[in-house]
């Protein structure tokens, strides 16, 4: 019998708390921006929300308690004035780091579920809302490039035995063109490379390395990009992406030019 009446309390306890809980007002992170309210405390629930990985508070009250699991758990935390982490004993004791940039991480609230807080004497709310960034990987042409960045232009592509470009290659010339006209600070190395699969490196080899990499230093200089930005080498065919080939679509590859940032 005690046990039943013990189960039926806690029972209602639950069932109070989650009425509670469910009578409090949903509002999403960009209604808490600059929110003032007349009342001493302000309790929300804070929808979750996709377009951000967390937000922090940045003042605008007393004080302000977050509860993670339901309106009034004991997972909380509490924040001061300026929406920093005030550590409890737990925590304290627990011995992680309280320094300042710690301090700050501490304090962004996670967006993937749903939260509620308690604002004790809200005016003017501050919040930081910290966005989501989708990684984009970058063209080489769009990347901010620096000394030591290297650049293997698969699309500058000559005929074979020559050093006379293939329709194909102008698309990548001109964007190289771009790239050094709207940063003239830079400087590069071209680096010219033949097609000679299973051969040593000879003379014949090398002149046409250092021709093709001439090559593209006249057209960039012909274009107006000036020559004490340029230096031009050739490797022969000391550095084959495919030294063993026999199809024409590698021996392509293997006839090409490399950019060094310098």
């Amino acid at each position: 019998m005690r046990l039943t009446v013990i189960f039926l309390l806690l029972t209602n306890l639950m069932l109070f708390s989650q009425n509670q809980c469910n009578d409090i007002p949903a509002i999403t992170i960009d209604s808490l921006d600059n929110l003032s309210l007349n009342s001493q405390t302000a309790h929300f629930k804070i929808l979750k929300d996709s377009n951000y990985y967390a937000f922090s508070f940045k003042g605008g009250f007393e004080f302000l308690e977050i509860y993670f699991d339901t309106c009034e758990g004991e997972n909380k935390l509490k924040l001061d004035s300026n929406g920093l982490v005030v550590p409890n004993e737990q925590m304290i004791n627990s011995g992680v780091c309280y320094c300042k940039s710690c301090i700050e991480r501490y304090s962004k609230i996670s967006t993937e579920k749903d939260v509620f807080i308690k604002i004790i004497n809200p005016v003017k709310v501050k919040i930081v809302k910290h966005k989501k960034t989708v990684e984009k990987n970058l063209l080489w042409y769009e990347k901010n490039l620096k000394s030591g960045d290297k650049i293997r232009l698969n699309k500058i592509l000559f005929v074979g035995g020559e050093a006379r470009f293939r329709p194909v290659s102008y698309k990548d010339l001109n964007r190289l063109y771009s790239v050094l006209k709207e940063n003239p600070h830079l400087h590069i190395e071209i680096q010219g490379h033949v097609n000679s699969p299973r051969k040593k490196n000879s003379k014949k080899n090398q002149d046409l390395s250092e021709a093709r990499a001439n090559a593209v230093s006249n057209y960039l200089i012909r274009k107006g990009i000036k020559s004490n930005r340029l230096t031009s080498v050739g490797f022969g065919n000391t550095e084959m992406i495919y030294p063993n080939t026999t199809s024409e679509y590698e021996m392509q590859f293997n006839r090409r030019v490399e950019i060094l940032v310098k």
